[in-house]
């Protein structure tokens, strides 16, 4: 794990517990504490408002002129003066207005304290440049955290886990998040992950034409997993997962794709208490005997025009499943010929 990384996920775990221990105000005020960063007129500060947003607050000088952006769905900045020791000083106040995007507010946030070491003369600016720079990323909205949802990332943390066993860039090939057809790219292989939570069949569900294509000189294989929702103990949790793929490097890549899938925060009781057994894995090499919808399977070699969006289920119990050890196929993806 690099230093940047390091101070980063510290970051991230510091704000976390900050706003979990401050209690929730009754009426307009907002319960506040300091994170031991300084700046010219006072500290960086977290707080928690009456109706449980979060907020991080930066302490702007005299002569700054006031900050205002409301064009994010979920997150707006604003002017706010606080009174400490009878003094007023003005804040840039970042606030989280949608507890569906308090992973991503974090990670915001951890960027807004980096970006602020480097002591900048106006950091209000410095703030507002933050918020432009994430701006793609907390306007998009994502999908409910439904317990399926909980389940397919479990599987695709579960193969960055053994990745990073073998490579600990590995982080770097975990395309899912990024929206790239397959879950996860090297040079010249992909990997598509999928998970199920039936107790019956092997449906799978693909998702356009190009996620089970083959990439040109290289190979495709693609992984199933069947979970099982868990108790506390049993199993294996999503949180302690991430901590695993943290600890083997490219700590700043994993929270990067988990604030782009839009990732609630590791502290909220819905992540906290997502765990599953692993029922069943078994790996597929998807070749040309791999039923699939895929554009090399058309004349042309490519889907007819006015054709989109299209979204079709396999029956993995037609397919034999490969025999081999699930590593030879990660090991395989690792390969760089």
């Amino acid at each position: 794990m690099t230093r940047v990384a390091s101070v980063e996920s510290e970051l991230r775990r510091t704000l976390e517990h900050y706003w979990s221990q401050l209690p929730v105000p009754s009426g307009p005020t907002i319960a506040s504490v300091d994170i031991a960063l300084p700046l010219g007129r006072g500290y960086v500060r977290v707080g928690v408002d009456a109706v449980s947003h979060r907020h991080i607050l930066v302490p702007m000088p005299i002569e700054a002129p006031d900050v205002s952006d409301h064009v994010s769905s979920g997150v707006c900045l604003t002017t706010r003066a606080l009174v400490s020791d009878e003094a007023s000083v003005r804040y840039a106040d970042l606030e989280c207005a949608r507890p569906d995007l308090t992973g991503v507010f974090t990670g915001l946030a951890a960027d807004v304290c980096l970006a602020l070491l480097a002591g900048p003369d106006d950091p209000g600016a410095a703030v507002s440049q933050q918020l432009d720079d994430w701006r793609a990323l907390l306007g998009a909205g994502h999908a409910a955290w439904t317990t399926e949802r909980f389940g397919g990332l479990v599987a695709e943390l579960l193969i960055l886990d053994e990745l990073l066993d073998l490579d600990s860039r590995a982080v770097s090939w975990w395309t899912g998040p990024l929206g790239e057809a397959q879950d996860f790219r090297s040079p010249i292989h992909a990997l598509e992950v999928k998970a199920s939570l039936t107790k019956e069949g092997r449906l799978v569900r693909i998702h356009g034409t190009d996620q089970l294509e083959t990439p040109v000189g290289g190979t495709l294989g693609l992984v199933w997993f069947r979970l099982r929702p868990a108790d506390a103990g049993v199993g294996v949790g999503l949180v302690e997962l991430i901590e695993r793929c943290l600890a083997k490097g490219g700590a700043a890549g994993v929270l990067d794709r988990l604030d782009r899938a839009g990732l609630p925060a590791m502290s909220e009781p819905e992540v906290v208490g997502a765990r599953f057994e692993i029922v069943e894995r078994r790996w597929y090499r998807v070749d040309d005997g791999f039923p699939s919808i895929r554009p090399s399977r058309f004349i042309e070699q490519a889907v007819p025009a006015g054709v989109g969006a299209v979204e079709y289920l396999i029956d993995l119990d037609v397919v034999p499943a490969d025999e081999r050890p699930l590593a030879e196929l990660l090991g395989a993806f690792l390969e760089r010929r």
